[in-house]
């Protein structure tokens, strides 16, 4: 029985830092900001891969990823990333709320 808890106390030590990263879900509010923001982003600073200007265009990989994690639903991880692409493409912030 003791070997029992030993293993279970370190199964759950091991498994703290697991359960300590999970995000809580994203509310419809920060989602429909981080929209807000992903479609300002594409519009305006990350290439269109649709359009004739695309060819030979390094695309921005961190804002794709904050795009795609926005529509993932990660708004969490997306919000921070579209705001300082688009402060850095000189646009003022939408109010969020």
């Amino acid at each position: 029985m003791f070997r029992t808890t030993k293993l279970l106390i370190a199964a759950a030590v091991l498994c703290f830092p697991l359960v300590a990263q999970a995000k809580a879900p994203s509310s419809a509010a920060d989602l429909a900001y981080c929209a807000k923001l992903s479609n300002l982003y594409l519009r305006y600073v990350g290439p269109d891969p649709n359009s004739r200007d695309f060819a030979g265009v390094t695309p921005d990989v961190d804002g794709g990823v904050a795009v795609a994690k926005c529509r993932e639903g990660d708004a969490a991880t997306a919000i921070p990333i579209l705001q300082r692409k688009l402060s850095d493409a000189g646009f003022t912030l939408p109010p969020r709320g």
